[in-house]
């Protein structure tokens, strides 16, 4: 993504979509824009680049849990719905760290906070979500933290 902020970029989609008539994203940049909108309502603020990201990726989790239970349940129509809207609403995220670049922002991180044992777990996980939360999977980072400090 380029300099420009995620809002001004999905609004400009938004514009965009409404004038070639692409109604099924329309609605889903609506959807998402709301929940932006609804958070800066509730904090009484503008967000930041980074909490609209964050706001961004909860709207795709909550998606997420959605496909998979529609998909538990059978109802592929649903899930695939749900499917098409992860991938519109993905576009807006930052790309993701991979996994192995993930574990050497940890082996920094816990090097940084003198991290020794499983008790400074929340130190080192505070860190990585500072330098990298916007592009790192925390879920993935929980996960490799621990068995590094297990160790």
């Amino acid at each position: 993504m380029s300099d420009q902020s995620t809002k001004l970029k999905i609004q400009e989609d938004l514009i965009r979509f409404m004038k070639s008539g692409e109604k099924e994203k329309v609605e889903i940049l609506r959807f998402a824009s709301s929940f932006i909108k609804q958070e800066e309502k509730d904090k009484g603020i503008i967000l930041s680049e980074s909490q609209t990201i964050q706001v961004i990726k909860r709207v795709l989790k909550r998606n997420q849990e959605s496909f998979d239970q529609f998909t538990k349940a059978g109802r592929i129509d649903l899930a695939d719905k749900e499917k098409n809207e992860m991938d519109i609403i993905g576009i807006y995220l930052p790309e993701e760290m991979p996994e192995d670049e993930i574990i050497e922002a940890i082996k920094e991180s816990i090097k940084n906070c003198q991290a020794d044992s499983i008790k400074d777990m929340g130190k080192v996980m505070a860190d990585v979500k500072k330098l990298h939360g916007d592009n790192a999977d925390m879920s993935l980072v929980s996960r490799h933290v621990k068995q590094l400090l297990d160790k």
